[in-house]
């Protein structure tokens, strides 16, 4: 037992592992946040389902992963998923994904989208398969699910945090206990120390025949003698343990507090740290998906995807991790130049430091010869210097070339030494160092490159390619892009075929007939410029290297490009991404020392140490990305499910969507679609990274929507293709039957044509006859529209034009016939309490709307009031516009003690409504109502004068003006006030000022709150 703790805990010094080593550099990593959109950065839990989805369980509800596109799943959208706080996933093992929650229990089919429910209502904290068709879920107790159904597990009777199956037999953590059930229910039971009794426990593991748990106080095991112990983390530091996991390679991973420890099979533990990562998140979740990607889901920093890339990283410990060139020496060790030191590594990963910055200064080194074992030149920004082993100084090689930048320093054919500098190009032999005889002649003397065989020279410089033989001189490339081209990279094969790469126009090959054919991104390409160029003889193909990644491609289809495209297979592309760089950066040598074989494989140098690829790497080329049709979004929406190959529309569906998309992990951003739809498209759409295509007003018909996808630098195939049958049905008026009745209808119609002209001949016989009646009942029309044209003069005339309200003029004839009515019934009424009300209205500050908005919104505001006082008045009731924005309501028969809340009402109901404009602008109003009834009981009799109500109406508005608006107000009379005060109607306002004044009358004003 002891042995097994041991070996998942074994511990070391992260330093530089032998070149045939794993290090946490081999992974390819990738991070997506909300940035990208991700409903949360707090991510609980990942899945994976059937149809190869990621699932995340977020503190926003759940979210569906392509790769690409994040589809939000919450409580709002769906009502049966029991909180927007996720806690667990589950995917059974049929296909049934199970949701736990803050809240409780949910699940649903990640097929169909549909959701379920069920009688689980706390937090849940762990779900486990125990066998198909049962779950067990923790939560404020233990938990069976089977069927559909809930029960209690009767063996647990507390509150339960984590689940783990082993072997038939469940293990369950609970406050105080850590108990093993047994299929047939038997139970045993193990006391957890205090630590773990106090503190949660986020995750049970069992591996190697032990059972770890992780938990808020630390990292425990379960020894053999039954106790709960105490581990050690790798860095023997005690924090907070969230996750464990042993992936299908038999790799370990631990997540703890802000730390990630990973340890390859069979090797040490390695720590994975910011830097590596890019920011210090501590994981909730450790998942492995169905390709064996890893994923690591951050409490506070969304998600991460960890997976075995092509290339292995070797980052030297304490050393400049950018490095710009590397060799292999005489005694079989990579020299690896950085910026500010050499070093040397050895096949057994021993790294070894030979010039530090104080001795090689601020210069990058190009180039590296050994003109003998113990002695090394380097080719630098200052000229050459000369190393000698043991040691400590440096020392110029060349007086002549003190001061310049060299480039290359390439053995010939005859034991000499070509020196390629920024002033031309030298030969140096037998201790003598003479300039190359046509320098003067080469349009540009800064020599990048250079390749001797056979005898023959190639060199490229700044502005071209030269080759020398014979004692003659040459340019390369007359009349094509090469001639003027920057050469980075230069290529001699076996059979002469010269390969030259430039910064800006591809790669040229040179051809047996002497063209050149030249190798861009328009015809296979990936990506440029090209830092580097090696021929493996033993495979036939070039590897090429640039800033962005390294691909290789067969020399023997290099002849295509005459006529066709050329694609490469990508090794590192610029998607890709290691732990502890950054995408798109790959391979930066500087000169000419820019790739070097060593130990069966190809090293290239990074900003982030260097890169080794095996030259006999197998990998399948990616090109089997098949594409998904996710759902057609119309007037509903349609869910596409696995194998469905036919979709009928709704009738009135001619508007749709069809949304898609392709699983892919590991380059998403990579990927490229295009669509056709057959029946209507004539051509392929090529859309880029767009994941949706819109079809308006389709006909009725069968359609095949046909959807294929790559990665940019592959080509459209047919087995990269999904295809679903769209069929829009014909409405009924589009059928034939309908079109049937219409031709019956059409031939009805001549019939009846051809019956009347038989009848012709009988109708002019009555013609005269009928000819009469037509006059008469047009002189019959003619004096009844003249009556209706009369009736409607008469209306307009009381009629408001702009309303549609009574105006004044019909106030002044119809009032007077109320109060007659009233008069005459008048002993009833005041047996009733009933009296006439007259109510007088006023717009505040309308005069503001038409100086904002214009006359045309104070129309419309005016006609919004109107419509208002109509619908709340009765009908016998009538409102007319007096004048402007003011307003008299006459009531009649109405109780007295109704009359102040009415008016109350209204001054409350335009308050609170909201106007619209004719512009899209919205505005409240406000108004000041004046009311008096009919008649007025004083001493001495009723005032029985109407002019006089109507009028103490309107001086109990303006008094409401005054006091600031936006209120409703009457005049009380005292007890002792005669009617015979009020006789003179000319006089009023006087008399009513007076009695004011004397203290015998008041105005009863009520302001409102809007």
């Amino acid at each position: 037992m002891k042995k097994a703790v041991l070996l998942f805990l074994l511990l070391c010094s992260l330093n530089v592992p032998a070149y045939n080593q794993q290090s946490v550099y081999d992974f390819d990593i990738k991070h997506w946040g909300s940035a990208e959109g991700l409903s949360s950065n707090s991510v609980r839990a990942i899945s994976q389902d059937s149809q190869g989805y990621i699932w995340l369980a977020t503190q926003y509800g759940l979210n569906r992963f392509d790769g690409t596109q994040f589809e939000h799943f919450n409580k709002e959208s769906q009502r049966h998923l029991a909180s927007n706080a996720v806690t667990r996933l589950l995917n059974d093992s049929h296909g049934y994904m199970w949701v736990g929650t803050k809240s409780g229990l949910s699940g649903f089919d990640p097929v169909t989208l549909k959701f379920d429910r069920y009688q689980i209502l706390s937090e849940v904290t762990a779900i486990v398969e125990i066998r198909p068709g049962e779950v067990w879920v923790a939560a404020d107790l233990l938990y069976r699910v089977r069927d559909g159904k809930v029960s209690r597990v009767e063996q647990i009777r507390s509150q339960v945090s984590q689940l783990e199956l082993v072997d038939n037999k469940v293990w369950v953590a609970s406050a105080e206990k850590l108990f093993r059930i047994d299929i047939d229910g038997n139970t045993d039971n193990f006391p957890l120390p205090a630590e773990l009794m106090q503190t949660p426990i986020y995750d049970l593991y069992w591996d190697d025949g032990n059972l770890f748990i992780a938990g808020e106080a630390g990292f425990y095991h379960l020894d053999s003698a039954g106790n709960v112990t105490k581990c050690n983390l790798p860095d023997k530091n005690n924090t907070a343990v969230y996750k464990l996991l042993r992936d299908s390679r038999g790799n370990r991973w631990i997540s703890a507090h802000r730390k990630l420890f990973h340890r390859h099979n069979e090797q040490a533990w390695q720590h994975i740290t910011g830097d590596e990562l890019g920011s210090y998140p501590w994981f909730s979740d450790i998942f492995e998906d169905k390709d064996n990607n890893i994923w690591l889901a951050s409490f506070s920093d969304g998600i991460y995807r960890a997976s075995v890339g092509n290339i292995r990283r070797i980052v030297p410990a304490d050393a400049d991790p950018v490095i710009r060139s590397v060799a292999v020496s005489p005694a079989n060790t990579l020299l690896i130049a950085g910026q500010s030191d050499i070093g040397e590594l050895t096949a057994e990963g021993q790294y070894t430091r030979l010039l530090d910055a104080a001795q090689l200064g601020a210069s990058t080194v190009h180039d590296l010869y050994w003109p003998d074992p113990e002695q090394m030149w380097l080719a630098n920004d200052h000229g050459v210097k000369r190393y000698q082993r043991g040691s400590a100084k440096l020392s110029n090689q060349f007086d002549e070339l003190t001061g310049f930048a060299v480039r290359l320093l390439q053995p010939d054919d005859t034991d000499g030494l070509w020196i390629g500098t920024v002033m031309g190009l030298y030969h140096y032999r037998d201790n003598v160092l003479s300039p190359f005889v046509e320098n003067d002649v080469l349009e540009s003397r800064n020599i990048t490159v250079l390749q001797q065989h056979q005898g023959r020279v190639v060199f490229g410089t700044t502005r071209g390619l030269y080759q020398y033989q014979d004692s003659n001189l040459s340019r390369l490339g007359v009349g094509s892009a090469l001639y003027n081209s920057y050469i980075t990279a230069l290529l001699v094969l076996p059979d002469n075929t010269i390969i030259a790469a430039t910064l800006d126009d591809g790669i040229f090959i040179s051809q047996n007939q002497g063209g050149w054919l030249q190798w861009h991104s328009g015809n296979g390409l990936p990506h440029s410029p090209v830092v580097s160029l090696i021929y493996d003889i033993d495979s036939a193909t070039v590897w090429v290297s640039s800033n962005k990644g390294i691909f290789r491609v067969n020399v023997a289809e290099l002849p295509n490009l005459a006529t066709d495209i050329v694609l490469a297979d990508e090794i590192l592309g610029p998607y890709d991404r290691q732990l502890g760089t950054v995408p798109g950066r790959c391979c930066n040598g500087a000169g000419h020392a820019k790739v070097v074989r060593w130990q069966n494989q190809y090293w290239y140098p990074t900003l982030k140490g260097v890169v080794a690829v095996p030259l006999k790497l197998e990998r399948k080329r990616a090109g089997d990305l098949l594409p998904v049709i996710k759902m057609v979004q119309g007037q509903r929406q349609y869910v596409i499910e696995n194998q469905q190959s036919r979709l009928v529309l709704d009738l009135d569906d001619r508007n749709f969507t069809v949304k898609y998309s392709a699983l892919e992990f590991i380059k998403p951003a990579a990927l490229q679609f295009r669509y056709q739809l057959e029946g209507f498209d004539q051509q392929w759409h090529d859309v880029a990274e767009r994941r949706e295509a819109v079809y308006t007003n389709l006909t009725p018909g069968h359609f095949v929507f046909r959807l294929q996808s790559r990665f940019d630098s592959g080509v459209w195939t047919d087995n990269q293709s999904a295809q679903l049958q769209l069929i829009i049905p014909k409405r009924f008026d589009e059928t034939l039957v309908y079109r049937g009745l219409w031709l019956i209808l059409i031939l009805f119609c001549f019939y009846g044509i051809l019956w009347l002209l038989r009848r012709n001949t009988v109708n002019q016989q009555l013609q005269l006859e009928r000819l009469v009646r037509q006059r008469t009942q047009e002189l019959e029309n003619s004096n009844l529209k003249l009556n209706e044209v009369n009736e409607q003069l008469t209306l307009l005339t009381h009629k408001d034009s702009l309303t549609g309200l009574r105006n004044r003029r019909f106030m002044f004839e119809q009032l007077p016939k109320d109060i007659e009515h009233f008069q005459r019934n008048r002993e009833s009424m005041q047996s009733q309490g009933k009296c006439v009300a007259l109510i007088h209205l006023d717009l505040d500050n309308f005069k503001q709307i038409n100086d904002q908005y214009g006359n045309s919104a104070g129309d419309s505001c005016i006609q919004q009031v109107a419509a208002l006082l109509i619908r709340e008045t009765r009908g016998s009731d009538y409102v007319v516009r007096f004048a402007g924005e003011e307003f008299v309501l006459v009531l009649r028969d109405i109780q007295i003690e109704l009359v102040p809340q009415f008016s109350f009402r209204l001054n409350e109901l335009i308050g609170k409504t909201v106007f619209s404009l004719p512009d899209g602008h919205r505005t409240r109003l406000s108004c000041s109502v004046g009311y008096a009834v009919y008649p007025l009981e004083l001493l001495g009799g009723q005032l029985i004068n109407w002019e006089i109500s109507l009028q103490l109406a309107e001086m109990a508005l303006y008094h409401v003006k005054h006091a600031g608006k936006n209120g409703v107000a009457t005049i009380v009379f005292d007890q002792q006030v005669d009617a015979f005060e009020f006789e003179d109607s000319s006089h009023i306002e006087a008399q009513v000022e007076r009695l004011l004044a004397a203290g015998l009358a008041h105005f009863e004003l009520k302001n409102s709150l809007f």
